[in-house]
Formats: C-alpha cells, sequence, structure tokens
C-alpha cells in the first residue's frame, strides 16, 4: 500500500499578481488573544488549513493587543520529531504601560494558555486569507518575557509559544466564516460569545 500520507499533491508555483504575492507584516495594530479554554471545541470546523466556526463559549470573548509600528508579529518554526513533525508557533509583542493594571495582564499572561488570530498584510484574493489563526491545537504558552527600566521605555517584552513537543499540523492556519465580511465581523467583535 502507498504512503498517501508523506506526498506533495499539487504544484508549488510562483504567482507575481498582486493577490497572490507574498507581503510580510501584520495589519492593523492589533490582535486577538482568546484563553483557549473559552473555545467551543463542538462548534469548530477545520478543512486542511482552514478554520470554520471559531465560537466561544457563552459569556466568553477574546480580547484585544495593540502595538505600534512593527512591535508585533507572529513566527513559524518547522519542528522533526520522532513520528510527528509538527510546526511550533510564536508571536512577540509587548505591554507598553507599567500600572497595576498592567501588572495584571501580565501575571495572567504568564499561566494562561491562549489562540491568537491576526489580520496579515497579506489577504489573498477576495480577502479570503486576511486572518490567521496560531495555536489552535495546542494553544501557546508564554515561552519569555523580560523588563529593564533602561530599554524599551519599561515596557514588557514578552512572547507566548507552541509549548516543546506539543506543536502545530500547519505553519499557521487561515480563518474563513465563508466570506471576509463575516471573519471581519467576528475578529472585530472579539468572536464575543453568545
Amino acid at each position: 500500500m502507498a504512503d498517501l500520507c508523506n506526498r506533495l499533491s499539487a504544484n508549488i508555483s510562483y504567482d507575481c499578481t498582486t493577490a497572490h504575492r507574498a507581503i510580510g507584516g501584520l495589519d492593523g495594530g492589533k490582535a486577538v488573544l482568546i484563553n483557549k479554554s473559552d473555545i467551543d471545541l463542538t462548534a469548530l470546523t477545520q478543512s486542511g488549513a482552514t478554520v470554520t466556526n471559531l465560537t466561544l463559549k457563552s459569556g466568553s470573548k477574546g480580547y484585544e493587543i495593540g502595538w505600534i509600528k512593527q512591535l508585533g508579529n507572529t513566527a513559524t518554526e518547522f519542528s522533526v520529531n520522532d513520528g510527528l513533525d509538527t510546526f511550533n508557533h510564536s508571536f512577540a509583542c509587548r505591554v507598553f504601560g507599567q500600572s497595576a493594571t498592567d501588572a495584571e495582564r501580565i501575571k495572567e499572561l504568564s499561566s494562561g494558555e491562549f489562540v491568537l488570530v491576526v489580520a496579515t498584510k497579506f489577504a489573498g484574493a477576495g480577502n479570503v486569507d486576511k486572518y490567521k489563526v496560531f495555536g489552535i491545537e495546542n494553544g501557546l504558552r508564554m515561552s519569555e518575557g523580560s523588563a529593564s527600566s533602561l530599554e524599551n521605555d519599561g515596557s514588557f517584552l514578552f512572547k507566548i509559544g507552541s509549548v516543546e513537543n506539543f506543536g502545530e499540523t500547519y505553519p499557521f492556519n487561515v480563518y474563513l466564516e465563508g466570506t471576509y465580511a463575516a471573519s471581519k465581523t467576528k475578529y472585530d467583535a472579539l468572536f464575543l460569545g453568545a
């Protein structure tokens, strides 16, 4: 019997048209962080790398994290493991404030498990590839964090990422609720649960 799991199934072509050309960077200066435990996994559907029906449990919502310039960044790294190779996701950003409220958010980041949804500058034809999801299978946890009163205006730099040996199947997932408009509506509403 042929091994169909480890085979390339289509051409990898170069397309320089505007809709298909890769564009680096995140769009909008914000992302949505969702507590992984707040996702209604019974509603979630996935077809290949595309995620739909990203619904939160009743009364739950995602939380916006904002940044300026290019101070928010996603990354993916391929990881060779015995038996099951995976992709490790990460998101680097910062908490700009130094209030007691900011300290509370940093503490929550340090102990939580999250899924990240972000708008990318690359949107594809009809904007259907605009939103990317990181950590949908195994979540992201804080892997780095530091602050110095002499650097970065004292802001707290952090990274959340895949836990070692608990990576993801895809380098990223595309979030699409059928249309760009429907996806944007849920994203802008922070995926507010009914």
